[in-house]
């Protein structure tokens, strides 16, 4: 008899089956079961009780290894399913949130980029998004973020396809908006802003500006009238170049996070756009206009990566400024594919290289590339779904994806 986590003792035929679902997990993931790899995940619920016990475990999970990479991968397949849904504690819904009541009905937003195709981090999101407004009898919006047509530029199809995706993966979509499209919307609460004293054209080199904020310190700019900045963001739309001039929030020039100081709101970016082309100079950063689009379009819950913590503190000052309640935010840890390449410039490489034929190549970590393994859709939401809204990031589980797929009548991954 072996010691479990908890010190009590485990039986060796209790050991070999914990080993074999690691096993099979493994080789599902990577093609073959890796004796160490196997033993790491058995020694998390398993502790050997002295060197006996060590090389009893490593004796029984060699021979359930050999086995194991004896198998087929449909028969793998086959046998992971039983994993899935033999767990004592499935998740069969998203928890409650403390904040709503019955009547509450709960608006959220899915906010993609469309300078790539969604990967199945973005589905993560999208239907934790849709989820909670099905659940709470609200409004699921679809909002394009494309507003940097230089570093991020849209990519024309992307926008339909994204769309699809979201259809397929069963998303029930309330409305479609393009940020790009909202300019005019973002140029108002701008002028508003400097109106009221509360936002300042800086014409400081951003060398200089850097050193201020990371020492707490106004700029000169900081002072002007509200007229001089009305003047000086009317050159934005007009006059100056890309570099010369960026619109700031005033918020807290002491507070303990330098970019949280005086964050920038607008900057001129001299680059035609596929779809407003030359009409717009002045283009809104993400916390300005992400910000003003929930307050506009009445979000009360935005749920978005991890990354997105500090973000939240920055809007904070902006929905001050203009009166508004700031949106209820949950932050969740990404979710990633290992074995693929993640990055969208990668993939672009390796589309325009040849080495994948594009973005539905089921090689890729994409949405499309999913659909094109034969992955049910329902596979996806119900395995985003019975992964909760937890903040660690977290690779996907292909052999529980794998079983999924297979119970609801598609194919493994």
């Amino acid at each position: 008899m072996l010691n479990s986590g908890s010190g009590d003792t485990i039986s060796e035929d209790r050991i070999e089956k914990i080993a074999r679902k690691y096993a099979v997990k493994n080789a599902l993931d990577y093609g073959k079961a890796k004796i160490g790899n196997v033993i790491n995940k058995l020694f998390s619920e398993v502790r050997p009780s002295g060197e006996t016990g060590a090389e009893k475990i490593r004796e029984i999970v060699e021979e359930v290894v050999s086995e194991v990479n004896s198998l087929s991968r449909e028969e793998l397949e086959r046998e992971a399913a039983n994993y899935v849904y033999a767990e004592r504690e499935e998740r069969t819904g998203l928890p409650k949130l403390d904040w709503a009541t019955e009547s509450t009905k709960i608006n959220t937003r899915f906010a993609p980029n469309p300078s790539g195709f969604l990967h199945i981090g973005h589905a993560k999101v999208a239907i934790l998004c849709d989820e909670y407004s099905k659940m709470y009898s609200g409004s699921f919006f679809v909002r394009f973020e494309d507003t940097d047509p230089k570093t991020k530029p849209p990519i024309p199809e992307a926008y339909k396809a994204i769309i699809d995706d979201l259809n397929w993966l069963e998303c029930g979509i309330s409305g479609i908006f393009r940020q790009s499209e909202r300019m005019e919307l973002y140029y108002r609460y701008a002028k508003e802003l400097i109106h009221d004293g509360h936002a300042y054209v800086c014409t400081c080199i951003p060398e200089v500006m850097k050193r201020n904020r990371a020492d707490g310190r106004e700029c000169a700019c900081r002072t002007n009238s509200p007229a001089a900045n009305m003047e000086m963001w009317e050159r934005m739309l007009s006059s100056y170049k890309e570099g010369e001039a960026v619109l700031r929030l005033k918020t807290d020039m002491e507070h303990p996070n330098p970019s949280v100081r005086d964050w920038i709101m607008m900057r001129v970016i001299e680059a035609e756009h596929p779809i407003t082309k030359g009409k717009y100079r002045a283009w809104p950063l993400y916390n300005f206009a992400s910000a003003i689009d929930d307050h506009e379009m009445e979000i009360n819950l935005v749920i978005r990566g991890i990354e997105h913590e500090v973000n939240g503190v920055k809007q904070a000052y902006l929905y001050s400024a203009i009166g508004a309640k700031q949106p209820h935010t949950i932050e969740v840890g990404v979710l990633k594919v290992k074995g693929t390449l993640s990055h969208k410039s990668d993939i672009i490489k390796a589309i325009k290289s040849g080495e994948l034929s594009g973005w539905d190549d089921p090689r890729t970590p994409t949405v499309a590339g999913f659909r094109n393994k034969g992955v049910p859709p329902k596979a996806i939401r119900d395995y985003v779904i019975g992964s909760g809204i937890g903040k660690n990031p977290s690779y996907l589980d292909m052999a529980k994806l794998s079983a999924l797929g297979r119970k609801i009548g598609g194919t493994g991954v």
